[in-house]
């Protein structure tokens, strides 16, 4: 930062890259009283001294400048807190500026009072409590260093200005070198300041774009996870899918007491089919079909999955026979209804059959009894002629007569 820069008492470091939170944080830290409490306690101390040592108005007018200049900063701190929230109004850059300057200028002639024609006591204590003063302003000031270089002249220059009217000549070159020494060691905290601002300000970066690349990561990982479980074809669940699904919902039948119905879905000679029309239509012919029947199923919980080649299963957690049969009925009919003379070579349209199967699960019931009773009542379903829907049921078979 330049040092030209540094000298504008409205200059706060790092402005141009610190966030307004940072900012206002700054602003708050300047306004704080509390460097002003010990400062009035300090010259209260030396004014106590004079007293005592017979320069009565002197401690009186030095104690009441400093209280003066403690009670505008108390004034102008709590209507800083007590603003409205939002953006950072310059005008209160320029009220501290004013309170900062003027609280110099009160500080300095306090200690100027003590200084000249009193005590060598509370000369002693004037000049220790001026150079805490000094050392607390250029403490603070990596935020606003422009505003802490006037008030450390206007302290040590009141002060040289009483030490010489007093006969002390020496007092104001030790001055300047005070002054010297305290402008190098500012500097050197300004650009501390501007390396800290730069170093959080790359750190915040970073941050975000770790959090970033942690959503796309999140966002890539969930997307795999999905494709994991997904038929590349269809875009159905696939078996890995279906083999997790079902034992979940046997898990939760068994448990809750609940109905479960499972369909086995074939489509009916889909080899021949393959064999007259060309791979490329029987892919088409499957992605057509899986559509048509998970238009269909729409119960909370369902679940359709791709079996393997032309097989297809559905399940459904809390469906019994009858409303598992008339869904199985909309699906073959769904199917049927599918038109496939878009295809290449134009098929015609295409049946499949349904084996179904629906119980309430025992505590002993596995998925490969489930499966092997909707497997057997897809057995069934072809042999009776295919197009049709058979039922496996624990303690009956019952076939549905095939519509055209």
């Amino acid at each position: 930062m330049r040092f030209l820069a540094i000298l504008n008492p409205f200059t706060i470091v790092g402005r141009e890259i610190a966030s307004e939170r940072q900012i206002e944080a700054t602003i708050r830290e300047l306004y704080s009283r509390k460097p002003h409490v010990l400062a009035t306690l300090g010259i209260g101390l030396a004014g106590l001294s004079a007293g005592l040592s017979g320069a009565v108005w002197a401690g009186v007018l030095a104690t009441l400048v400093a209280v003066a200049c403690l009670c505008f900063r108390i004034v102008i701190e709590q209507l800083f807190l007590a603003r409205s929230s939002g953006a950072l109004d310059p005008k209160w850059i320029r009220l501290f500026v004013f309170g900062s300057l003027l609280s110099g200028l009160g500080f300095g002639l306090s200690a100027a009072i003590l200084l000249y024609d009193t005590s060598a006591a509370t000369q002693t204590i004037t000049i220790a409590v001026a150079c805490a003063i000094v050392q607390g302003v250029a403490g603070r000031a990596y935020m606003m260093p422009g505003t802490a270089f006037i008030n450390i002249a206007l302290v040590i220059g009141q002060l040289s200005i009483a030490a010489f009217a007093g006969g002390n000549y020496i007092f104001a070159p030790a001055g300047l070198l005070y002054i010297a020494f305290l402008t190098s060691f500012i500097v050197q905290m300004v650009n501390n300041r501007m390396c800290q601002l730069r170093a959080e300000r790359t750190a915040d970066r970073l941050f975000q774009e770790i959090t970033e690349k942690n959503e796309l990561l999140r966002i890539a990982n969930e997307t795999l996870a999905t494709k994991a479980f997904e038929d590349p074809l269809t875009g159905l669940a696939n078996r890995r899918k279906l083999d997790l699904a079902f034992a979940e919902t046997l898990a939760s039948a068994q448990q809750n007491g609940s109905a479960l119905s499972l369909m086995m879905i074939d489509v009916d000679h889909f080899k021949p089919f393959n064999d007259t029309y060309g791979h490329q239509s029987g892919d088409e012919c499957l992605q057509l079909l899986s559509r048509a029947i998970s238009a269909t199923v729409s119960g909370e919980g369902s679940l359709v999955a791709r079996y393997g080649g032309e097989e297809f299963v559905v399940i459904l957690p809390g469906e019994n026979q009858g409303g598992a049969l008339a869904l199985a009925e909309r699906i073959r009919m769904a199917v049927r209804l599918t038109a496939l003379d878009a295809l290449p070579n134009s098929p015609p349209r295409q049946t499949v059959s349904i084996g179904l199967v629906s119980c309430q699960p025992g505590s002993e019931t596995t998925a490969e009894e489930i499966f092997a009773s909707a497997d057997a009542a897809l057995y069934e379903a072809k042999k009776q002629g295919r197009n049709r829907v058979c039922v496996n049921a624990p303690a009956c078979r019952e076939q549905v007569k095939a519509l055209p």
